[in-house]
């Protein structure tokens, strides 16, 4: 990379510059107060990372645990390829990191470090990566540009682009242009991705469209301790956000003189928004139960609501269920894993905000799987439709649902294929 496309990137790291000041009153604080935050803020900055090693190392890097479980399989598959060497795997979330060890206990694990122009540099200096593997829309400029000067080939798999992305980007073609030509590979999750980056000038012999890499993850068993669970009716309403458990409850309301047996498990998506769902519970007068406090205990007949508040066990929950909903989607935040409850047979309710996984729910909805609400009443009429299925009617939708899923089975070979041939150049331009 020159250094006239070094320079473009003065006005992102004038505003990380910015934006790290600002909050370093609030980190300061939070380290004082909570001395995790003072280890994480550490991985943040560069401390105790692992030494340099020659030969080969992957760099492997996710936002958090949907995006760390969906990159894992692409991981062991280089590892079988690179017996010993050192995977490095990094992640935006504790959480994430946590999931990362559990699954890669091998790898060495990391927050990811701030975006800043001179810690970037460093560290893909000390690390010395042979290949950098990030996910989805994990595009940060200086640690790209960095491992475009090191020569390191970076490649995103599992990629995607909205249209509001691109449309940003497309108005400043100086600092797209860098950020995008320190790409080596696009992996892509849809055509319509491909076409985005397209437009903004990547050429065709660095896209391809694989699919999701969430995707190639294993189906998840429910959990035994929550087996019993299944012998009410069941709604997993999973990966919530706030703003989504106000409408969840209302839907619950309106859902009780109909259903008064029906029991919901709901899954804030951050387990720092526990404390606070159970407060919005409690505060609605909503009888409900911590997983956590479910251990050895038998679930009460008036419970309305199981709380998972612990991390790993949604996907097999989804099992369970008569019916799911897949938050992130009442609020704008994307959508988030379609899959796990398809690959169960399970249907799925959805609010309008699915652009993150827009082509896989406009593939479920187009075989009734998926439904889309964007309010109480219409999400508790959802929700009891699909309830009401029985049957012949039932056995079809979950056969659908299963279809679709199998027919995605095969991203991980072809997100292999797309990464290994051609073989990835020396550096990028």
């Amino acid at each position: 990379m020159t250094g006239a496309h070094r320079g473009r990137l003065w006005t992102w790291n004038f505003l990380v510059v910015v934006g790290v000041l600002l909050l370093a009153p609030v980190a300061a604080i939070a380290v004082v107060l909570r001395p995790h935050y003072r280890r994480g803020m550490g991985s943040r900055l560069g401390a105790g990372w692992p030494a340099p090693t020659k030969g080969e190392r992957l760099w492997a890097h996710a936002a958090s645990v949907g995006e760390v479980e969906g990159i894992v399989p692409l991981v062991r598959r280089w590892s079988e390829e690179n017996p010993g060497a050192p995977v490095l795997i990094t992640a935006q979330t504790r959480t994430g990191i946590a999931t990362a060890a559990r699954l890669v206990p091998e790898a060495d694990t990391r927050l990811a470090p701030l975006d800043l122009p001179f810690l970037t540099r460093r560290l893909v200096t000390r690390m010395q990566p042979s290949l950098f593997l990030f996910t989805e829309n994990e595009l940060w400029p200086n640690l790209l540009a960095e491992m475009a000067r090191a020569g390191v080939p970076a490649v995103q798999v599992s990629g995607r682009l909205s249209r509001r992305a691109a449309a940003l980007l497309a108005r400043v073609p100086g600092f797209s242009s860098t950020l995008l030509s320190s790409v080596s590979r696009f992996i892509l999750q849809s055509d319509a991705d491909r076409e985005r980056l397209a437009e903004l000038g990547v050429d065709d012999a660095r896209l391809f469209v694989t699919g999701s890499l969430k995707a190639a993850g294993d189906r998840r068993e429910p959990p035994a301790a929550l087996a019993s669970l299944a012998r009410r009716e069941l709604v997993v309403a999973g990966s919530t956000h706030a703003g989504e458990e106000e409408i969840l409850v209302a839907a619950m309301e309106a859902l009780a003189s109909t259903h008064p047996a029906l029991l919901w498990l709901l899954a804030p998506r951050h387990p720092e928004r526990f404390a606070e769902v159970a407060a919005l519970l409690e505060s609605a007068g909503i009888p409900f139960v911590r997983r956590t406090e479910l251990a050895g205990a038998r679930l009460g007949d008036e419970t309305r609501v199981v709380l998972l508040d612990t991390v790993g066990e949604l996907a097999g929950c989804y099992g369970l269920a008569r019916v799911a909903f897949v938050g992130g989607s009442l609020v704008p935040v994307g959508g988030h894993n379609l899959l796990e409850p398809a690959r169960f047979g399970i249907p799925i309710v959805v609010g309008p905000h699915v652009e993150s996984v827009a082509e896989l729910a406009g593939r479920l909805e187009n075989e009734g799987v998926l439904r889309r609400a964007a309010d109480p009443a219409v999400l508790a009429a959802e929700v009891e439709h699909f309830l009401h299925l029985e049957g012949a009617s039932r056995s079809a939708l979950t056969e659908r649902a299963r279809a679709v899923a199998a027919e995605l089975t095969t991203v991980l070979d072809d997100t292999w294929r797309a990464l290994s041939h051609p073989p990835l150049g020396e550096g990028v331009s």
